[in-house]
């Protein structure tokens, strides 16, 4: 039995089944975001998600919880021939990445840089390249910037003492510093340079299991993920996840699947949907054997239908690594690995603005896209076509849409048939 068995409907040649009623819980990355923000946000994307595929788009005022880790939407998008309403929850755990993002900068700086020369000493900078040269560089960035703010400070500090500055015993040094200072924090405001220290650091607290509230919070969320999988009239309940969420969404559904080893049996459709994911990020340490146990137990479900979206580009994913078995040595078939080209998602002029911003690179796989394309996560939140059945189509699934934006479920058996999996060149 391969894993997507267990979810199979629609026997071949036969339509593929709407869903009319969705219900999505979604954990977001390392990237605190106020409430009235996040509404913002949210209520930005519909609208955009609405006009690229010819949809009305509607969410009602969002509820949250009184511990504000809780954010409830009722969105319904209307095509020209089909509804879907969707049940949509994000779980907030800005409170855990509190303490670093809110440093002052020098305290960032400090103790970001002294976290990654941790990691360093203890081999995860080799791990990183054994596992994905790419990611290796990436993790290499933040000396790279420091080390080139150094030497063009030192160049201007140089061309002041040539140009007979007055006491340049004084002025030369005061003038590379003053120097240093502003490259770095003009080119790393650029790079998000403060943003990636304080989520390293954070790594490296989540590693070593010392980040503060960490194990309330994941018993906070499990029940969610449990009373979701229970949704009454549910035709897909979806649980996603990005970057550094995608951490904590395994240990929370590896919680749930202890207290109800039947949870992923409970709706019609149960599927989990990675992006972007940090998982070996943070399992690659020895210290995070916590995490490596949940991945263990969540790779071996077989009732769990998971996918696991990549993207070349993205520096900041492990792009082609199965992280269950990387992690556990062992391939289970979870998660299904599919690769997606963020140039298509997004078109090319968008790209070529962006391509050398890596976090706006990283966050794309859940922002709208620019332009229709097989991988898009409004669509699979918001829209009439199954995860499973949009994986099952593979790069052909836009054809199961009109122009118009009609949804012709009847195509998909020919289009699953002849249907193969994107992969970047």
């Amino acid at each position: 039995m391969n894993a997507a068995e267990p979810h199979r409907q629609n026997p071949p040649g036969q339509a593929a089944i709407p869903v009319h009623r969705r219900r999505v819980v979604y954990l977001a990355g390392f990237d605190p975001t106020p409430p009235e923000t996040l509404a913002r946000y949210t209520a930005s994307g519909l609208r955009k998600f609405g006009a690229l595929w010819d949809a009305e788009a509607t969410a009602g005022a969002p509820t949250l919880s009184d511990d504000a880790m809780e954010m409830n939407w009722h969105v319904t998008v209307r095509g020209r021939n089909w509804t879907t309403e969707t049940h949509y929850t994000v779980l907030r755990w800005d409170d855990l990445m509190a303490p670093y993002v809110q440093r002052s900068w020098i305290g960032r700086v400090l103790s970001g840089y002294g976290a990654l020369l941790r990691l360093a000493a203890e081999g995860m900078f080799v791990r990183y390249f054994r596992a994905n040269f790419r990611y290796g560089l990436f993790v290499l960035y933040p000396f790279l910037l420091l080390g080139g703010a150094i030497l063009l400070a030192r160049l201007i500090a140089g061309a002041a003492g040539r140009l007979g500055v007055p006491s340049p015993e004084i002025a030369v040094p005061l003038v590379g510093i003053a120097a240093f200072i502003l490259l770095f924090r003009l080119v790393g405001a650029y790079f998000h340079i403060q943003f990636a220290l304080a989520d390293w650091r954070f790594a490296l607290d989540l590693m070593n299991r010392r980040v503060a509230g960490l194990d309330a919070c994941i018993a906070r969320f499990a029940p969610v993920l449990k009373q979701a999988a229970r949704a009454p009239g549910a035709d897909e309940v979806l649980v996603a996840a990005t970057s550094m969420g995608a951490v904590l969404l395994a240990e929370t559904l590896e919680k749930a699947l202890a207290e109800d080893p039947d949870l992923c049996r409970r709706a019609p459709r149960f599927a989990m949907l990675t992006v972007g994911s940090s998982i070996m990020k943070i399992g690659l340490h020895p210290s995070a054997t916590d995490l490596r146990a949940a991945v263990a137990r969540i790779g071996r479900e077989k009732s769990l239908f998971w996918v696991e979206y990549q993207a070349k580009v993205d520096f900041i994913n492990f792009y082609k690594n199965d992280p269950v078995a990387e992690l556990t040595g062992t391939a289970t078939g979870r998660p299904i690995i599919r690769n997606v080209r963020i140039r298509d998602m997004i078109g090319d002029a968008v790209y070529r603005r962006r391509r050398y911003n890596l976090l706006a690179l990283h966050r794309q796989f859940v922002l709208p896209n620019g332009q229709r394309y097989f991988f898009d996560f409004y669509h699979a939140c918001f829209g009439p076509l199954a995860l499973f059945d949009r994986l099952e189509m593979g790069e052909n699934s836009t054809g199961a849409f009109a122009r118009d934006g009609s949804f012709r479920p009847e195509l998909f058996g020919a289009l699953r048939n002849f249907a193969v999996p994107a992969n970047e060149p």
